[in-house]
């Protein structure tokens, strides 16, 4: 063998090793063509085995916004007069919930569900949350498309010019889910524990945020929580990103900037100390799968 044919050794960070978050955030730039390749694998796998494949992508926020207007709309009788009006305060409540609790139920495993991967390729271990946080996004659009789609097609005048806020909302959400996304990833390496702690977390915000009720009294809908805790439940940023979507699509008003700022403030925060503690601990992973 010459000299030109032996391989080339690649000296790969060792357990101990760890990383600031700038050189982390080089090393996925780096590597753009790898997190390209994982968000098309977490697209793929999910209708792998489907005969309709991605078009389940389509056909599954159709379905589900159907069957709430038949049960809720139709069957509760919920709407007060205007049953599809509900169906669709409704529907975005569940879609932006179905994307916060996707990602973060998906970060918890991350990183155990790819151990063989982690052991066989050297890549960098935060394209994982990033990567998975993209699919969701993608999922997610699909859903908010048909739903507005849907407004369009059966409303005389559907939208506002307030409907320029929507990527703004959508983009904080995801910096939200994405910085939370870092953390559960983090402690989901290390503690097996962390999925089944993240389900009861998830299950429990479902019900503390306005998904299926109204938090505060709005157009004829009285709210539920009392005025003097209406500060206190509102901590939940998921409450104020629940208004700020619906004051966008359906009732054409400004979303309040408090929610914002606030949403904003919390989205920065756990997404630079999540990214800091991820790219602190990726390097001792190895030890815990």
């Amino acid at each position: 063998m010459s000299p030109s044919d032996t391989p080339t050794q690649i000296d790969l960070p060792t357990e101990s090793w760890t990383f600031s978050m700038g050189e982390n955030w080089r090393r996925i730039r780096a590597r753009r063509e790898t997190l390209r390749f994982l968000i098309s694998a977490n697209l793929r796998s999910g209708h792998r085995d489907k005969l309709l494949g991605n078009l389940w992508n389509l056909l599954d926020p159709l379905l589900f916004l159907g069957i709430y207007f038949l049960v809720f709309g139709i069957g509760l009788r919920q709407g007060r007069g205007d049953p599809f009006g509900f169906v669709v305060y409704l529907a975005v409540g569940v879609l932006a919930f179905r994307f916060f609790e996707g990602c973060l139920s998906q970060a918890a495993v991350c990183v155990r569900s790819n151990s063989g991967l982690l052991h066989a390729v050297y890549f960098p271990k935060a394209m994982l949350p990033v990567a998975l946080c993209f699919s969701r996004l993608y999922d997610f659009a699909w859903g908010l498309l048909v739903l507005l789609g849907v407004v369009w097609a059966t409303t005389d005048s559907p939208f506002t010019l307030q409907i320029l806020w929507l990527p703004l909302i959508i983009g904080l959400q995801f910096l939200l889910c994405l910085g939370l996304a870092f953390w559960v990833a983090y402690f989901g390496a290390i503690f097996a524990d962390t999925q089944n702690i993240v389900a009861v977390g998830t299950r429990l915000l479902f019900f503390l945020s306005p998904i299926f009720y109204f938090a505060r009294s709005r157009d004829g809908h009285p709210g539920i929580v009392p005025e003097r805790y209406l500060d206190l439940y509102y901590l939940n940023p998921l409450a104020g990103l629940l208004d700020s979507y619906r004051e966008s699509i359906l009732w054409g008003t400004t979303p309040a900037g408090a929610n914002l700022y606030y949403v904003a403030g919390l989205a920065g925060g756990s997404l630079l100390l999540g990214f800091w503690l991820f790219s602190r601990g990726e390097g001792r992973f190895a030890k815990y799968l």
